[in-house]
């Protein structure tokens, strides 16, 4: 059902007294003239990875809701025509707007499409004037992209605290990333003892957060873990919520590791922005296997040497060299890449 809106623009006029207030009403239109995408054509998103810093430029024509405002106009993605889980690309008041090629591909990975595989997407330009107002959309037009292989620049936080010397803008410092571009930030962190840490929103102090009892505040009380080991850590900054659970820590054993198959086994950093555990080392010839928690009882190697992971799997085999090493512990797979 259509809606109609009205709006009160109330202009109080003063000279030496007191005088009343007027009222003009203004009168949403009924049938409001929705934007229309003119600019790019349907294979204007067509790109490369040597495309990464260039723009895609877009055009509209004019919404119209009836009566003279300013209107905000949003470029939004999705994969779908019913665009649950899209992602605006471009906000602007004027009737054109970019985006960056490389900040639409970081979308288009985070909605896991294959790597330089084309695929069609869905776009469409929303006009809003107000939150009481209801926003109009244009046609949906469709799109051919094809993703290619890189690191996502999620956003992110930092995590400083006392197992890293309380310095947001050290390497060391942990982060956390908005995997879906919205509020929610999530990571995995591993603490080498029991200890206190805060989030801030960079490499410094100026904005950071803490709390208790599941509630972010900022510049509230240190947040702490109560025992080494690794943590999922959730934060939300729309809410102000926030989580810590207790999860695997890997690292890589074999006599082909540094330390053989004794302890201690040789740690593996968890890589945010891959989704992946990571080392790069030294490997002599020999076999190695994953483990968690320092133990056997969760432990990963490839039975058919495929890059596949089974558990309680067979040892690994590799010669001598630099390596680095990533672990997918949601798709059970891994990498060896020697450098």
């Amino acid at each position: 059902m259509k809606k109609l809106t009205y709006i009160y623009i109330l202009l109080g006029v003063a000279f030496f007294s007191a005088c009343e207030d007027e009222a003009e009403k203004v009168t949403i239109s009924s049938n409001p003239v929705a934007p229309a995408l003119t600019s790019p054509g349907a294979d204007g998103m067509e790109f490369v990875k040597a495309d990464a810093a260039t723009t895609i430029d877009y055009a509209w024509n004019e919404a119209d809701f009836g009566f003279a405002a300013s209107v905000t106009y949003n470029v939004e993605i999705a994969l779908t025509s019913t665009f649950e889980g899209s992602a605006s690309i471009v906000s602007s008041e004027e009737l054109t707007g970019s985006a960056v090629v490389a900040d639409v591909n970081a979308v288009l990975l985070s909605w896991e499409l294959p790597i330089n595989e084309s695929a069609t997407i869905s776009s469409r330009v929303v006009a809003t004037i107000s939150d009481s107002v209801d926003p109009i959309y244009s046609e949906v037009s469709t799109f051919t992209v094809t993703p290619y292989e890189t690191l996502i620049d999620y956003p992110l936080l930092y995590l400083p605290g006392a197992y890293q010397g309380w310095a947001p803008d050290a390497d060391d410092a942990a982060n956390l990333y908005s995997y879906n571009f919205n509020s929610v930030y999530e990571g995995i962190v591993y603490f080498d003892a029991a200890g206190e840490f805060k989030i801030t929103d960079g490499p410094s102090w100026d904005v950071n957060y803490g709390g208790s009892v599941g509630t972010l505040e900022a510049g509230g009380a240190n947040l702490s873990v109560a025992a080494a080991g690794a943590y999922i850590i959730t934060a939300d900054l729309g809410a102000l919520t926030y989580s810590i659970t207790a999860t695997d820590h890997w690292a890589i054993i074999g006599d082909a590791t540094p330390n053989g198959w004794s302890d201690p086994d040789t740690d593996m950093t968890y890589n945010g922005q891959r989704q992946m555990w990571e080392i790069t080392t030294d490997l002599t010839a020999g076999e190695l296997k994953f483990r968690a928690n320092d133990g056997w009882d969760l432990n990963l190697g490839d039975n058919d040497a495929d890059g596949s992971l089974e558990g309680g799997g067979a040892n690994i085999a590799v010669t001598a060299g630099n390596y680095t090493i990533r672990l997918d512990v949601t798709n059970n797979t891994y990498q060896l890449i020697a450098n």
